[in-house]
Formats: C-alpha cells, sequence, structure tokens
C-alpha cells in the first residue's frame, strides 16, 4: 500500500507540475459556464447578429434549468472526452518511451501498483475537473435559467462521473499497449464514439452499455429517478472497468518482462 501510495503522489506532483491539475479544471469550468450564459443570451445574439428582417419577431421557448444542465453534459461527452483522452494518452505509453517506466520497474514496485497508480491520478484530475465545472455550471445555470436541485445535480454528475471513468481507464489501456500516443488518442476516441453511437442508435440491444450512463444521468436531472436499467448497466459499467484494469496489469507485465 505504501508503495501505491507513492506512486500516486508522484502522478499527482508531475500533473501539478504540467499544469494539468489547473488548466483540465479551468477547461471544464468554462464548458460548463457556456451553455447556460449563451442559452440566456441566445434572443439578443440572433437579434443583433441574425440579419433578420425589419420587423421579425423572434420567439424562443426559453429552455428549463434541467434541459439546460443536460446539455452541459452533452459538451462534456464531445469536448470533455477529447480533452481528458488527448491530456492522458501518453500517461504509460511516454513513460515507455522515455526510459522511466524501466527504472520504476527496476525498483522493486509492482505491476499492479504502478497501473493502479496511473489510474488513479487520472481519475482524480477526471473527477474533480467534472465536478468543479458542473457545479459552476448549476450556479448559472440557477442564476440564469431556472433552478436545478441541488441534489438531482450532484446525482446526475455522479453517475456521469462513471462514463469519463470508462473514458479514461480505456485511454489507460491503450496507453498500455500501444508506443505511439497519436496511435492511443486515435483508438480512445474511435472506441468511446463508436460505443456512444451504437448505444444511441440501439437503445435496446446495448441498453447494458456503459455508454448509457449519460441517458441515466439525464433522466436524474429531469425526473429525479432511474428506471429500473440503471442497475444492470451500473454492473456491467463497473466489471468492465475492473476486466479493462486487470488486462492492462497483465499486458504490462507481459511486455515488461519480454522487453
Amino acid at each position: 500500500m505504501k508503495q501505491w501510495i507513492v506512486l500516486y503522489r508522484k502522478e499527482l506532483l508531475e500533473m501539478i507540475r504540467n499544469y494539468k491539475m489547473l488548466w483540465i479544471p479551468i477547461v471544464f469550468i468554462l464548458l460548463g459556464v457556456m451553455q447556460p450564459v449563451s442559452s440566456y443570451f441566445m434572443p439578443e445574439l440572433l437579434d443583433t447578429f441574425g440579419g433578420l428582417p425589419e420587423g421579425t419577431v423572434l420567439e424562443m421557448p426559453t429552455p428549463t434549468g434541467a434541459e439546460v444542465f443536460i446539455q452541459v453534459v452533452s459538451n462534456y461527452g464531445l469536448l470533455g472526452v477529447l480533452i481528458l483522452v488527448l491530456s492522458a494518452m501518453g500517461v504509460v505509453s511516454a513513460e515507455k518511451q522515455s526510459g522511466v517506466a524501466a527504472m520504476v520497474m527496476i525498483k522493486p514496485v509492482s505491476y499492479t501498483s504502478y497501473i493502479l497508480s496511473k489510474w488513479a491520478g487520472l481519475l482524480t484530475i477526471t473527477l474533480v475537473s467534472l465536478f468543479v465545472g458542473s457545479i459552476a455550471s448549476w450556479y448559472y445555470t440557477n442564476l440564469l435559467i431556472g433552478t436545478v436541485p441541488f441534489d438531482r445535480m450532484a446525482q446526475s454528475v455522479l453517475i456521469y462521473s462513471l462514463w469519463l471513468t470508462f473514458v479514461v481507464t480505456i485511454t489507460l489501456f491503450f496507453s498500455t499497449i500501444m508506443k505511439g500516443n497519436g496511435s492511443v488518442a486515435f483508438l480512445t476516441v474511435l472506441v468511446v464514439f463508436t460505443l456512444a453511437a451504437l448505444t444511441s442508435f440501439m437503445g435496446e440491444v446495448m441498453s447494458f452499455s456503459p455508454a448509457t450512463m449519460t441517458e441515466h444521468s439525464g433522466q436524474m436531472v429531469l425526473v429525479g429517478e432511474l428506471d429500473s436499467s440503471f442497475v444492470p448497466a451500473f454492473m456491467v459499467t463497473l466489471s468492465v472497468l475492473i476486466l479493462i484494469l486487470i488486462l492492462s496489469v497483465q499486458i504490462f507485465k507481459k511486455k515488461e518482462l519480454l522487453e
């Protein structure tokens, strides 16, 4: 356990030194605030820059606070995912290329502690960014659009965090088995967005997919409760996460021993 703690602290220190602990949360805050602000000022913006004929009356339905917050989650599912993948793609592959991983593994460090410390570091920055961005979005949504109960927001974000956990875990997996950072990012984005698209188009067949966490998150904000498919989807997601981590450790161990 001491070994894992030392490695985990090393990950946090590196994220502080390369400013990931600063700029990733800031980006999530901007993404979170942008939606309620743009929704609030959209009629004025269209009126000013829309080029509509004089006398035209533009009536737009005012979105509810819950609808705006769901759109924020959607932004995180697109831009937020890309940011996380690009920031995490070299978490293992870059250290293997530079020789840092070999230097660490020369010491009596277990392969499990090494991989899990990387995963915990990625998870920390992901959850911190998601929650600070969501709180900023919730505040401005309540201020400008309409009230979103805090408990619904918190539960929704907690559910959605499972999807982002899946994303960073997949990134770690490909970073373990691939050498180039570009290939890691490409494969991760391909898998994540393909899974999300299949889940969207094949709802009934893919009802247990980790990507359904996005839908369950929105449902929590809108109605304050989850349907019966959430528990099976949660169990499948948890099982997949554990399986991917086990595979990451085993593949990393095999590669290190061969090299």
